[in-house]
């Protein structure tokens, strides 16, 4: 699935960039090839002076669209691609048994997991909420220089696309508005789905918090999904993984803002947002940092990385199993 969908990006980002930029078509070939590469890994670096801010793809919208569809390929996760891959191979087989060979229909069980609808309902909501509150708050910012509406909504899908851990930008980042660096930080601390190229808390923690949230509010006494309940042990694991981000963000942004006070508080959140969802964005300031303040952000980064549950498992020993249960109370929460 990987070498195919990358395959795909090199042909889909040969034909979409200027050949008058490069020098060579071994170069356009290897400008491609490294591209598709950084896009469907969600890795956000580009060759190119300045990035994909770059003048020659700046306002090359068929280029942005491959990078976008990358992304998202690359970060919806591997079990997913699995189901859909699963469905529609039988829905195929079925279909061509019953034109072909004129058998009954068989309507096969469903073979999208509830972990594959969540990812994927999650993530189709949060890139159209990014794409409307990008357009809405950079309409007389960023976006005034692409005259077109298409351009516009390219460039607005494209900074909805790529907080959640790809990294790349095709506009000055520190010209962004108070409020879309505030859907950045939203974002970037989101991330990708789970088993997938990129970072974050992942998009079904934060469905699943989200979820029984609203359940809680309706006094209800569990969380149902999709028609099936969701496991009490996901949900433990969800807010712990959210507390535990937001743990060690807020040690980051502490530490950052003691060894460099000069930058405002703002700039440094959203370097350790991007660092422990390993995004790759910056607001122009990851040069003027400290030695310390840099090595806060590689540590968060391979926190964020690594996950920190895999290091807590890794350090302490796994609770024996008891045979004995206590009893149950209510603390005061509210």
């Amino acid at each position: 699935y990987t070498l195919l969908v990358e395959v795909l990006g090199v042909f889909y980002i040969y034909f979409t960039i200027d050949t008058g930029q490069f020098a060579s078509a071994s170069d356009e070939w290897m400008f491609a090839i490294f591209h598709s590469i950084s896009a469907f890994c969600n890795a956000g670096f580009s060759t190119l002076p300045n990035g994909l801010f770059n003048e020659g793809l700046r306002f090359n919208y068929n280029f942005q669209l491959a990078i976008c569809f990358l992304v998202i390929l690359g970060g919806i996760g591997f079990p997913v691609v699995n189901d859909l891959y699963t469905s529609i191979k039988n829905v195929l087989y079925n279909i061509y048994r019953t034109v072909l060979l004129k058998e009954r229909y068989k309507v096969q069980a469903r073979n999208v997991s509830v972990n594959s609808r969540i990812v994927l309902t999650t993530t189709f909501v949060l890139l159209l909420v990014g794409m409307f509150l990008y357009f809405a708050t950079e309409y007389n910012n960023v976006l005034k220089e692409h005259t077109t509406l298409y351009g516009k909504l390219v460039q607005s899908f494209f900074g909805s696309v790529t907080p959640r851990t790809a990294g790349f930008n095709t506009v000055d980042m520190g010209e962004l508005m108070q409020g879309t660096i505030l859907v950045y930080l939203l974002f970037m601390w989101i991330g990708a789905s789970p088993s997938s190229t990129g970072g974050g808390i992942k998009t079904t923690t934060f469905a699943i918090a989200f979820s029984n949230i609203v359940s809680l509010s309706k006094g209800k006494s569990r969380v149902d999904l999709f028609k099936r309940e969701i496991s009490s042990t996901s949900i433990h694991r969800a807010f712990a993984v959210i507390f535990l981000s937001l743990l060690i963000i807020g040690s980051a942004v502490f530490g950052i803002s003691l060894f460099d006070p000069n930058h405002n508080l703002t700039e440094i959140a959203f370097e350790c947002f991007s660092a422990y969802s390993t995004v790759g964005l910056s607001l122009n300031i990851t040069a003027t940092l400290s030695a310390p303040s840099k090595l806060i952000l590689v540590l968060t980064m391979f926190i964020g990385r690594v996950g920190m549950f895999t290091l807590l498992f890794g350090i302490f020993n796994k609770a024996e199993s008891r045979m004995y249960q206590y009893p149950k109370e209510n603390i005061i929460i509210t």
